[in-house]
């Protein structure tokens, strides 16, 4: 008995579907990591300054915490924040509760600690 891989009886049609289903699906993961990685370490660099001017100053922050893709924060006058610029720095929702504040981020422990770092400095 002799075994041809190029004879089509051999390799049915439904294998070589799988086959080129799990390639498209492997591409499609890479794809995905790539675009999802990617745009974390664009916003991976921050500016302290450019946190605390759109927060209203170090002096109108009194408390910042992170969970999860999460920014919260305890404002002094929730008046003084730039809705603007924390959105062209990166926040996806800015929820506003008296006065306090929920930043929705990307990378909000990286954010978190460079604010916190700000408002010590």
């Amino acid at each position: 008995m002799k075994f041809n891989l190029l004879n089509s009886s051999t390799l049915p049609t439904y294998l070589i579907a799988i086959i080129i289903a799990g390639c498209l699906i492997v591409v499609a993961v890479l794809i995905f990591l790539v675009i999802f990685f990617g745009k974390r370490k664009k916003n991976s660099i921050v500016d302290a300054s450019a946190w605390l001017n759109a927060l209203g100053g170090k002096e109108n922050i009194a408390s910042v915490s992170a969970i999860g893709s999460r920014i919260n924060l305890s404002l002094k006058d929730k008046e003084k924040i730039d809705r603007e610029k924390l959105t062209s720095l990166g926040v996806n929702s800015v929820l506003v509760m008296s006065n306090k504040v929920t930043l929705v981020i990307n990378n909000a422990v990286d954010v978190a600690e460079t604010i916190s770092n700000g408002i010590k400095d």
